[in-house]
Order: C-alpha cells, then structure tokens, then sequence
C-alpha cells in the first residue's frame, strides 16, 4: 500500500515513484496499483468489492476538489514567489539561478498550500464517494459494516489523495512561474549573448523599494550572496507533513 508520508517525496519513498512521474490525469487510472486495503478488511473486502470501489471513490473525490484547490494554491504561490524573486534576482545577470531560485520557492509554497487545504475536503469527498458506492452495492443492514470500512480505507488512503493533488499543484506551479518570468529570463540571456553586463536600472527608480528597507535585503549587482541564496534552497528542505493532533485524552466514565 501507500499510505502515509503526506508528501510528494515520501509517496515516492513508499514505492509509488512511477504515479508521481505522471501528470495527474495520467495517474488517476492507475490508482488500483496504489491504494491500500487495509488487512483487517480482509473479510468484508470482497463482499463489499472494495478492491474495485476504492480507487472509483478516490478518483472522483480527487477530481471534485483539485481544481479549486490547485488554481488558489499556485496563484498565491506564483505571486510570492514572482515579487520576491523580482527584488531578490533584480540584479542577478544569469537567468539559471533566478529559474532555480523561483522554482524551489514556488513548487514548496503551492505544494504546500495545497497540502494543508487539500486534506479536510478530500477526507469528507472519499468518504462520502465511498460510503455512497457501498451502500448501493450492499443494501440495508449493512451499514455497520459499510461505514467501517469507509473510515478505515479513507484513513489509509487519505495521504496518497492529497501527494497527488500536490503533485498536481506543483506541475502547474512550475510551468506558471516560467510562464510570468520567461521575459526576466529572455532579457538576461539576450545581455549575455550580446556580451553585455545586466542591470536592471528600475531596481533605483524612486519608490520602488522602501526607503526602510535594509541595507541586506537591498538588490545589490552579480549574484547573491550565499546566505541569500541559501534561503531559495532551504524551501525544499521544508517538512511538508502537516503536524498531526495528538489523540484526545479518553473520557472519564
């Protein structure tokens, strides 16, 4: 199975490598291969089709909420990560630092927004996507059954929905970035080819950056400096797991 983790890098970690190498509509009509059943199913798996219904359920709970999520997720990010690396990069003459730059601030930022906003409605959309297609498959007087194994699977499957959906979330959080910033990008490899240094002269026009800004975060020329650049690098570095609550204390009797 594939649960557990809650990031891109850990599904791959757990063996699921070959569906995060797609593009998600690539992916989803290979989540059989992926979702777990869990063992202390084993019994009612089969009368309940669980095999066949669980990677339906997980599909069109995915598809009800990743565009939502994925277009809120990477318009916030690309924004961030377009101002910073404006000011940042303003003088940086080589357009593969700036591209590298923005894309381990962008693809952390919308992965991890889509992340935290991705798991709430995707936990209800499973269950409710699952428990519909069991309960018409089993009838009445199943229900008991039914909704343990919708609590159970969605809880174990709940991780690989959500590292699709920021997986989905980063694939167009990369491609948007290059999109906003390929005349950034155009401008400095056309001053290299010309043999020409780069400046960008508005970085000194008035008012564009607050005079309180200080003397270190101000665009200086040539590349930045390691402790800046460290800053871009240590967005992949990031733990992208949302902490987990610790379990509530058991009620007095």
């Amino acid at each position: 199975g594939a649960a557990g983790g809650g990031s891109v890098a850990a599904m791959v970690a757990s063996g699921a490598a070959p569906l995060f190498a797609a593009s998600l509509e690539q992916a989803l009509p290979n989540l059989h291969m992926y979702v777990h059943l869990n063992p202390s199913l084993a019994l009612v798996a089969e009368q309940l089709q669980l095999k066949r219904l669980l990677p339906l359920a997980l599909d069109r709970a995915i598809r009800e909420i990743v565009a939502p999520v994925v277009e809120r997720s990477v318009t916030i990010a690309c924004m961030t990560t377009r101002e910073l690396v404006l000011k940042d990069f303003a003088m940086e003459p080589d357009e593969t630092r700036m591209r590298k730059a923005a894309h381990l601030m962008v693809c952390s930022l919308a992965g991890s927004l889509a992340l935290v906003t991705c798991k709430e409605p995707l936990r209800v959309s499973i269950m409710t996507q699952l428990r519909q297609a069991l309960l018409q498959l089993s009838g009445a007087g199943a229900e008991q059954i039914v909704e343990q194994a919708v609590q159970v699977s969605t809880a174990d499957n709940l991780d690989l929905g959500c590292a699709l959906i920021e997986k989905a979330a980063t694939d167009k959080a990369l491609r948007d970035v290059d999109e906003a910033l390929a005349p950034l990008y155009a401008v400095r490899r056309k001053s290299r080819e010309a043999g020409q240094a780069y400046y960008d002269m508005s970085v000194y026009a008035q008012g564009r950056y607050p005079s309180s800004l200080p003397e270190v975060l101000r665009p200086k020329p040539g590349h930045l400096q390691p402790n800046q650049q460290r800053v871009y690098e240590d967005f992949a570095r990031l733990p992208r797991t949302p902490p987990t609550q610790p379990p509530p204390p058991p009620m007095p009797y």
